[in-house]
């Protein structure tokens, strides 16, 4: 009965072992049905499945950076598994010449197609495709493009301006020849100075109309692929020639109906004066006068020469004011740093000959300071003259800060009319109406990281003093003033970057305040400036 009972039992878990094996294979089967029926639902790709091959390469030929799609078979379809490399020259050590190359950056892929961007180093030769563990070097070369690409067109600087302002667009692809390049505000052609392979000097052409442009650019009558957009400003009316001192020299600026036009009269280099400072025109005897840190000199209003020394010798002069019925020139003057308890600032007269002695009219007491290492006290600027009522007039950044006025002689002692008590900050620059007696005041803030206004008071100091133009990008670091009573506009120069020193532009404004509007910009380092005011002399 035992061994039956054992038979049996052996018997009964064979049937059920097979039984079960069976089943899991049957299962088993099932699953990898499903999973390749899942696969053939989704579309999905194996990868490795076929051949590797390259059958195109389109375009054959590009240029560095440009996109090129790789055609054939066998690639990954997830296209960051594949690697592409195009051939970069070969190295030569050890004396053997061996094949380099470089890896191109996957854009991306398919299956059958591989779009990369050609490599920096890339040159004339083979590609290698790299897939699923096998590697292909085409039979068919890759030709690298070294020809200039079309114009691109990145930005306008300025983008706002009067015709015949100058602008400097950058892009790349424009060669070297100033020939080559065509540059179109609207359908306007422009005159071209400068060429390099990513910017271009031009300027607006002249009797453009006020308003939006469109600026595009043709090499070799290749357009860029996009134009940018400029603003021509509408012209002034009534707008007074100017004359400005910079490091470099001397200008004039004038706006006409035809646009703008800004010349370098004479330059400190080739006239040997040093960086030129104050300035003044007489515009009937046909001279400027001016300062530089240590002389005064004329010239010819024309800019042809020659400069003439009037005096020489003279410690840190300021702005100059001429006056025309007693042929004298004033300006002002400070000692240069000396190790002494003080020091002194003055105002001086002298002829617009320079045959007269100089003499000095106010002197004014600088102490030192040990801490700051310095002079300080009165240091009088931008004199102005009111010669009718024998009046001499300047503002003081100094200890003494404020706006001044004196006499023409020097004899009647001098007196406030503003200062830090009415709100002055900085005065750096005077002018006034006669006519109704008002007295303008660039107060320049930005040193002393408060902000800057453009007053106006009366001339007699009585009263208080009235916001003419308030602060902003007009008014940052204003300094000097001259009025066109004509045309009913107070001037003034104003730095535009982050100190006193550096891009400069002229602004006016109406005597009302309504006006406010710049004039000439992008110069640097502009100290002092004065307007042509009588007959305008041919050029």
């Amino acid at each position: 009965m035992k061994s039956n009972n054992k038979s049996t039992y052996t018997r009964t878990m064979k049937n059920y072992t097979g039984i079960v094996t069976a089943t899991m294979l049957a299962v088993l089967i099932t699953m990898v049905t499903l999973i390749s029926s899942c696969k053939e639902d989704e579309g999905g790709e194996v990868p490795g499945g076929g051949e590797l091959t390259i059958t195109a390469i389109d375009p054959a030929k590009a240029r560095i950076g440009e996109q090129v799609t790789i055609t054939g078979t066998g690639f990954n379809p997830d296209y960051s598994q594949n690697e592409v490399k195009f051939y970069a020259g070969d190295d030569l050590t050890g004396g053997e010449a061996t094949k380099i190359y470089e890896t191109a950056t996957l854009i991306k892929g398919t299956a059958t197609s591989l779009v990369v961007e050609v490599p920096a180093k890339a040159q004339d030769g083979h590609i290698i495709v790299m897939a699923n563990g096998e590697e292909l070097e085409s039979s068919m070369d890759f030709v690298v493009d070294t020809s200039i690409g079309n114009p691109v067109l990145t930005s306008l600087s300025p983008t706002n301006g009067y015709p015949g302002a100058e602008v400097v667009i950058t892009g790349e692809n424009f060669g070297e020849s100033v020939e080559a390049i065509e540059v179109k505000f609207d359908e306007v052609v422009a005159t071209i100075s400068e060429v390099t392979n990513t910017t271009i000097t031009t300027a607006v052409p002249e009797g453009m109309t006020e308003g939006e442009v469109q600026v595009n650019v043709s090499r070799e009558g290749t357009a860029a692929d996009k134009t940018l957009s400029y603003t021509v400003n509408k012209i002034p009316v009534d707008v007074k020639t100017a004359y400005w001192t910079a490091t470099d020299g001397i200008y004039r600026g004038i706006i006409s109906e035809s646009g703008v036009i800004i010349i370098r009269l004479y330059a400190d280099a080739d006239e040997n004066f040093g960086s030129a400072n104050g300035i003044e025109v007489d515009v009937d005897g046909g001279q400027i006068y001016f300062s530089d840190q240590s002389n005064i000199f004329k010239a010819p209003i024309n800019g042809e020469g020659p400069v003439e020394l009037l005096y020489e010798g003279i410690s840190s002069t300021g702005d100059i004011a001429i006056d025309k019925v007693s042929e004298s020139v004033y300006f002002t003057a400070r000692d240069s740093f000396k190790p002494v308890l003080t020091t002194n600032s003055y105002i001086i007269k002298g002829s617009l000959d320079g045959t007269q002695s100089l003499d000095t009219l106010y002197v004014f007491d600088r102490d030192f300071n040990p801490s700051s290492n310095q002079h300080e006290g009165p240091s009088p600027v931008s004199p102005k003259l009111y010669v009718a009522n024998n009046k001499l007039y300047w503002t003081d950044r100094g200890k003494t800060l404020g706006v001044w006025e004196g006499s023409l002689d020097g004899t009647v002692e001098a007196k406030v009319l503003f200062d830090a008590t009415d709100g002055l900050v900085g005065p750096s620059g005077i002018t006034f109406d006669r006519e109704s007696s008002k007295l303008f005041i660039a107060d320049n803030g930005l040193s002393s990281g408060l902000e800057s206004t453009i007053y106006v008071g009366n001339l007699n100091g009585e009263g208080d003093l009235e916001t003419l133009v308030g602060p902003g990008d007009n008014v940052r670091a204003p300094s000097d003033m001259e009025i066109d009573t004509e045309n009913g506009f107070v001037f003034w120069l104003n730095v535009t970057n982050e100190n006193e020193m550096g891009e400069t532009e002229l602004n006016r404004a109406s005597l009302d305040g309504e006006i406010v509007e710049v004039l000439f910009d992008d110069f640097n380092f502009a100290n002092y400036f004065d307007l042509e005011i009588g007959e305008v002399l041919p050029e």
